[in-house]
């Protein structure tokens, strides 16, 4: 009980509200390695990041193709969603090939503004993927409602996302803190009023309704506001869910992994000094 209460008191400590953290290395290792390398994760990383440009320039192909203007492709929350997944994983890849070419982040400054920023995105991406999927499945698809120009796409869409995002969660070290559940509530609230704005100024969905989505509809002010409350509560459990999830990694990876130092110091010399780079 008391080692409950002292996660909770480290956690809501002011200084956990920054983006810092005292070993680097979990940005770019990852917690199932025994090796030092951030060439395992950087590989991983990059097939994370091409497959979500696949399903992001799949999706944005359909619309071009399609009768609707492609500026409707950025009305959705799912395409907002697929956006930050393509950053998110986008930036993972720049930390693993910046830390690849140019050495280990050192402990004796702040975190770089590229690692803080693929903090961010991470923290906001994985529980907003999850609650697209979770809120496709379970309002928008009883309303019959149709996010993509093609049905196997709108299925597929509300699914991988959260696929490659949960794939990219457990396979990171770097934690999920409590009272980083700001940054999803934040970007959850820039949409929200994009989206309301969007209905005071006129706009319309594609088919010339109204709104954005059915279920959130402003002229129902009483209902839309209901839903919308209630998937801030939502969303602000998906962010306590991965934080479960990484603990559980953390956990069984301790069971499967050991600590590992590189037993030489040329070890670190070579992250520094890659192969190709000695030939040139």
């Amino acid at each position: 009980m008391s080692a409950i209460k002292e996660y909770f008191k480290n956690e809501f400590n002011l200084l956990m509200f920054t983006l810092e953290h005292n070993d680097p290395t979990d940005f770019y290792i990852s917690v199932w390695q025994r090796t030092k390398s951030p060439i395992p994760l950087l590989i991983w990383r990059i097939l994370l990041l091409l497959t979500s440009l696949a399903i992001v320039i799949t999706s944005m192909t359909f619309y071009g193709l399609s009768e609707f203007h492609i500026g409707y492709w950025f009305l959705y929350l799912t395409h907002w969603g697929l956006s930050l997944m393509v950053l998110s994983t986008g930036f993972g890849v720049a930390v693993s090939a910046k830390t690849y070419i140019s050495g280990p982040i050192g402990t004796d400054i702040s975190l770089p503004w590229y690692v803080k920023t693929f903090w961010v995105l991470h923290n906001i991406s994985v529980p907003v993927a999850f609650l697209i999927t979770l809120f496709y499945w379970t309002l928008l698809y009883s309303a019959n409602f149709q996010e993509e120009m093609g049905k196997g796409l709108d299925i597929a869409i509300h699914g991988i996302n959260s696929l490659i995002m949960f794939l990219q969660l457990i396979s990171s070290a770097h934690p999920t803190r409590i009272v980083h559940c700001t940054h999803p509530f934040l970007f959850a609230l820039v949409y929200v009023f994009f989206n309301l704005i969007y209905y005071v100024a006129g706009g319309k969905d594609p088919l010339g309704n109204p709104w954005i989505y059915p279920v959130v509809h402003w002229g129902e002010p009483a209902t839309a506001s209901v839903v919308v409350v209630v998937t801030g509560i939502v969303l602000i459990f998906l962010h306590f869910v991965t934080i479960a999830l990484a603990a559980a990694r953390n956990a069984i990876s301790k069971l499967c992994t050991r600590p590992s130092e590189p037993s030489d110091p040329a070890e670190l010399e070579a992250l520094r000094n890659p192969p190709w780079q000695s030939s040139v």
